[in-house]
């Protein structure tokens, strides 16, 4: 989930993308690689709870006029649900 938002704003010019954008993405690649060790842990919980997490940017693109929203759901305190969108 950590990279999600940076995955979604890339995702928008891989029509045609840039040097820039590639560039971008072996940053997200170095931090993945940075962070290996580190991951989402799933245990068997005796007590149910889920706890919900939401944002949103009005005219987070000025250019276009879109805003950004996202979501996160978590259980036992790891994600389970997430998304990000423009």
């Amino acid at each position: 989930p950590d990279i999600a938002f940076s995955v979604n704003l890339l995702a928008r010019y891989s029509s045609s993308p840039t040097r820039r954008h590639w560039n971008e993405v072996k940053q997200i690649l170095r931090y993945l690689r940075g962070t290996m060790d580190m991951g989402l842990l799933y245990s068997n919980i005796l007590k149910l709870e889920l706890n919900s997490y939401a944002d949103a940017g009005y005219l987070s693109d000025p250019h276009n006029g879109k805003s950004q929203t996202g979501y996160l759901f978590t259980s036992g305190g790891t994600a389970i649900s997430w998304r990000s969108v423009k």
